[in-house]
């Protein structure tokens, strides 16, 4: 399992492939299959693998927010480090039955247990943390293959930058400037939309205090 996860890191792409993790470890694509059912199945050991490599400490910090806020930088750290997790993510119609995985929302719902809300509500804040992660690290894989900087990228464009700018039609995406586009990286968007959820959920606990 490992020298697959190695190929996908080394290599890219939006999920593991039976042929080419075959090829890495010296077997016929058939023989791999003996073992897993199939691409989906060989993705699933592969996450789970990888977030087995990060298990949340226990009890950890105290307070639910640093509790929460410490998975999501530790699922964030995955992503960094194996950025094609999000991308298959992506690509799965159900989430992996994964038990490292999983351990994760488990975590995250004893974060928020004994503050008196309901557990839907721990579930959804729970999943939210994490959906939100693996959106904003969506983009790190494309970052790490593109053949050139982000810079670089918007230097050959200027041209239709430009004209963009200057057509009167996109008045607010006219002001960007250096500042903006800093905003808009995936490290910036992740810490931007991680404070903003954590103080819903204080709006919510304070709510159900209050009542």
């Amino acid at each position: 399992m490992r020298a697959g996860i190695d190929l996908i890191d080394r290599e890219g792409g939006a999920g593991p492939s039976m042929r080419r993790t075959a090829a890495e470890l010296g077997v016929g694509v058939m023989s791999l299959y003996r073992y897993v059912s199939g691409k989906e199945e060989l993705g699933r050991l592969m996450i789970d693998v990888v977030f087995g490599e990060h298990p949340l400490p226990e009890p950890g910090p105290p307070g639910w927010r640093a509790k929460l806020e410490l998975s999501a930088r530790n699922e964030w750290q995955i992503y960094r480090e194996h950025p094609w997790v999000p991308q298959l993510f992506a690509l799965t119609t159900r989430p992996p039955i994964a038990p490292q995985l999983m351990s994760y929302t488990d975590w995250r719902i004893r974060a928020v247990d004994n503050l008196g809300l309901e557990f839907p509500t721990m579930v959804r804040i729970a999943i939210m943390v994490s959906t939100h992660t693996q959106s904003s690290a969506y983009p790190l894989a494309v970052e790490q293959f593109a053949h050139d900087t982000r810079e670089e990228w918007l230097g050959a464009r200027s041209g239709r930058i430009q004209e963009a700018f200057t057509s009167g039609a996109l008045p607010m995406i006219a002001r960007f400037g250096a500042d903006a586009i800093e905003a808009s990286q995936p490290h910036s968007i992740f810490e931007f939309g991680l404070r903003c959820l954590l103080d819903g959920v204080e709006k919510i606990i304070s709510s159900r205090d209050a009542g």
